[in-house]
C-alpha cells in the first residue's frame, strides 16, 4: 500500500469529521465525481458545502479491510466503512462497500472519484 496514497486517504477522513473544508480544498480533485449509497452524483462544490462549517457532523467514520492498488499516477483504495451522524435534523447511520479513485497531480494524490454502496452491518 502506497503510504502517500493512504496518508491522502486518512487526511479526507479527519478533513469530513472535523469539518474542515481549507484541508478538503487541498485534498479533492476540481473535477471529483462522488455517488451516494442512493445513487447521487455530487461534486466537488457540493461536498464543500455540504462537509463545510455547519454542515454534516459525522459522530463516526470508521474503516477496515482497506486495500489499495496503484497504476501509474492513479490509486485506488476499497473497504468498509461504517458512518453515523446528522445533516441537520436528519440523522443517519451507514455501513458501506466504498471505492475511492485518486489521481496523482503535481507529486500530490488527489481524491477523484468516490462510490460507496449500503451493505449489511457486519
Amino acid at each position: 500500500m502506497s503510504k502517500k496514497l493512504l496518508t491522502t486517504f486518512e487526511g479526507v477522513r479527519a478533513a469530513l469529521l472535523n469539518n474542515d473544508s481549507a484541508a478538503l480544498i487541498e485534498l479533492v480533485a476540481d473535477d471529483y465525481c462522488g455517488f451516494d449509497p442512493n445513487g447521487g452524483r455530487h461534486d466537488r462544490d457540493m461536498m464543500l458545502q455540504a462537509y463545510g462549517p455547519g454542515g454534516v457532523e459525522l459522530d463516526t467514520y470508521e474503516t477496515r479491510d482497506v486495500t489499495s492498488q496503484v497504476i501509474g499516477d492513479v490509486g485506488l483504495l476499497m473497504g468498509v466503512g461504517k458512518l453515523s451522524g446528522k445533516y441537520g435534523e436528519h440523522q443517519f447511520k451507514h455501513n458501506l462497500r466504498f471505492l475511492d479513485v485518486f489521481v496523482r497531480r503535481g507529486g500530490s494524490w488527489l481524491l477523484l472519484v468516490s462510490q460507496v454502496t449500503e451493505i449489511e452491518e457486519a
